[in-house]
């Protein structure tokens, strides 16, 4: 399979349960809006599905992939059937182990984590009861992230991508459920969190079992290459999830803020995710297998162009993708979440967080690219220490701009710290001496710069003559929104083929 329908398999696939999340968020926020138990449920949803996020789209795969990639491809499939029945084993202890100090300490971690609640208030105590049953989705992620990463291995990618949208069917059933038995539909949303990830699990160990892995439980000696897993492991995780590990230090710090913040911040942030799925997640775990393949047999110019024009992929469609953003920040949000309970005003204070997240959005896509190059040559050090620099920066720019911005600067903060972490790697790039961000894709990349601003004149001068329709509710605001959007990405696309910017795309579908 070529790297670029590769791409499109798990790009396709979690362009669906992107979509599904819009659905699910769009009926949270009629049902919720912006209140306390919209926040609550922000906070602790977070709190489960960062985790999720750090190991099932970054460190898991990138630390277990090339191991058990080698051990299948140097050793044979017995080999690498102990291997991955080792790891099944010893990451259950581990997930229980760590479940269960969870669930005892949670009321200590929330103390912590929502340190802006007041223990012993409704708030706090909704807080915990809704975060426990949200929690136990953990356990189950680091299940489906290894068997997710056995699949991809195989080239079957369409069922791990696939499984995401469990989640959201099991979410937006509670909306209709909930109200029967719960003083909110907010903790059936949790036990629909709690059960779709066992779900998930259940489906993908059934696909491996077809694949040939009949993977269980296993006491034998420990493999060394487990080991090696269980260390990159641990290293790999946080320089994987800057991101994530920032956005739980954000909300944190959004448990001070008045209610709603938590809410503004939740909404937004799942736009933006919106492009990071299809496209970051897609295209690194799309890109690791081959580039560990080419770096495993010493073909240094396969992995340099393999970089390279995943580069170039990625910014093709992130940069247009926070220009529309950034310029149609506030008609975006409306159309989206200005139904029922979000209010117009709660449309206009989500707003500009939008506009600071999507500033972030070419930086995250260029840090997941140089990240998977790292992963590839069996480097989970130096993204750890651009996660710690990441961390650290993002705190400073919390401190520097929440006072005066509130929610707004402490999403501004996440995306100038994915900035700098993008910055650092690139530096770091010469440390490998295999690949590096040539003269010829620096040119390509300020053609891309270049491109998308003329992209932005386009909306500038549109929104003039649309801004009476962005006022209005309904259809016509949501029809607006599409055109000026549609386009402006018609506008893109004409200036790239008269610069030549999408060449790339020809020689990635060569890629395999």
């Amino acid at each position: 399979m070529s790297l670029i329908k590769t791409v499109a398999t798990v790009g396709g696939w979690t362009l669906v349960y992107r979509l599904s999340s819009f659905v699910r968020d769009i009926l949270q926020a009629k049902y919720l809006g912006a209140g306390m138990f919209a926040d609550v449920f922000a906070l602790a949803f977070k709190f489960a599905n960062i985790l999720r996020k750090i190991f099932a789209e970054g460190a898991f795969n990138a630390s277990f992939l090339p191991i058990f990639s080698n051990i299948l491809k140097d050793k044979g499939e017995e080999e690498a059937k102990k291997l991955a029945s080792q790891t099944f084993t010893w990451l259950v202890f581990l997930v229980s182990f760590l479940m269960i100090l969870c669930l005892i300490f949670f009321r200590e971690i929330m103390s912590v984590y929502c340190a802006g609640f007041k223990p012993g208030s409704e708030k706090f105590e909704h807080l915990i009861a809704i975060g426990r049953i949200c929690s136990s989705y953990i356990g189950a992620s680091f299940l489906v992230a290894l068997f997710g990463g056995i699949l991809n291995t195989f080239n079957r990618f369409a069922m791990p991508a696939a499984a995401q949208i469990i989640l959201n069917l099991s979410v937006v059933a509670a909306f209709f459920v909930g109200p029967l038995w719960f003083p909110s539909v907010a903790y059936t949303m949790a036990w629909a969190t709690f059960f779709a990830g066992f779900i998930q699990f259940i489906i993908l160990w059934i696909n491996v079992h077809y694949c040939g892995m009949n993977v269980w439980f296993n006491f034998s000696s420990v493999m060394p290459e487990v080991k090696t897993f269980f260390k990159k492991l641990v290293s790999g995780a946080i320089g994987a999830g800057v991101w994530q590990l920032n956005v739980v230090i954000d909300f944190g710090v959004l448990a001070l803020l008045p209610t709603g913040a938590a809410s503004y911040f939740y909404y937004t942030d799942h736009v933006c995710q919106l492009p990071i799925g299809i496209l970051g997640i897609a295209f690194s775990t799309a890109l690791l297998p081959p580039l560990t393949r080419a770096i495993h047999a010493k073909d240094t110019s396969s992995a340099q162009k393999q970089m390279s024009l995943g580069l170039l992929f990625a910014f093709i469609f992130t940069l247009p993708a926070a220009v529309i953003l950034m310029s149609l920040s506030e008609p975006i949000t409306g159309a989206i979440y200005g139904h029922g309970n979000f209010t117009s005003e709660h449309v206009s204070a989500a707003a500009p967080a939008l506009s600071a997240f999507a500033f972030g959005l070419p930086s995250y896509m260029m840090t997941k690219v140089f990240s998977t190059t790292f992963f590839a040559h069996k480097d989970t050090r130096t993204p750890l220490i651009g996660g710690i620099i990441s961390i650290i920066s993002n705190l400073l720019f919390i401190i520097i701009l929440v006072p005066y911005m509130k929610h707004i600067g402490i999403a501004l903060a996440t995306s100038l710290a994915s900035w700098i972490n993008g910055l650092y790697l690139i530096f770091k790039l010469s440390s490998l001496k295999t690949v590096s961000v040539d003269r010829q894709t620096i040119y390509e990349c300020i053609k891309q710069l270049f491109i998308s601003f003329l992209m932005f004149l386009a909306i500038y001068f549109m929104n003039i003559y649309a801004d009476s329709y962005y006022a209005l509710e309904g259809i016509n605001r949501n029809i607006a929104v599409i055109i000026v959007s549609i386009i402006s990405i018609f506008v893109f696309f004409i200036a790239g083929k008269l610069f030549g910017s999408f060449k790339c795309l020809k020689e990635i579908n060569t890629l395999k």
